[in-house]
């Protein structure tokens, strides 16, 4: 009994220390903002993938098969340009790879066809 409670205590140990040292080195980047414009809601999201940063835009729009125009950058240089579509549930997601930069500031700029211009900035 004494030696099981012993290697539990160590496991918990090793955990707590690797994962102490994984935050201290930069592990950890998760970065999230919500919002709405217009009629369509909005989530930007940024999180640690190996050595980048997985980018995704996700749009809630009022209506399936809408046209957008979404470009997404990173301190200003664009990872995506290009257009979606709203699925059957009025839907659009950008999913992006940037680079890891602690600093890094990521913008969407999503208009649909015929309107105005949905700004997002995470930084």
């Amino acid at each position: 009994m004494k030696k099981a409670l012993l290697v539990v205590a160590t496991v918990v140990v090793v955990v707590l220390v690797g994962g102490g040292a994984w935050a201290m080195l930069g592990g950890g980047t998760d970065l999230q903002t919500r919002g709405t414009c217009g009629n369509a809601t909005y989530e930007l999201s940024a999180e640690d993938d190996d050595d980048n940063l997985e980018v995704n835009f996700e749009l809630q729009s009022a209506s399936a098969g809408e046209a957008w125009e979404v470009v997404v950058e990173q301190d200003g240089t664009a990872l995506f340009s290009g257009e979606r579509t709203t699925d059957e549930d009025a839907e659009l997601d950008v999913d992006v790879l940037g680079d890891e930069d602690a600093d890094a500031v990521f913008s969407v700029v999503a208009t649909p066809q015929g309107g105005e211009a949905c700004t997002v900035d995470l930084d």
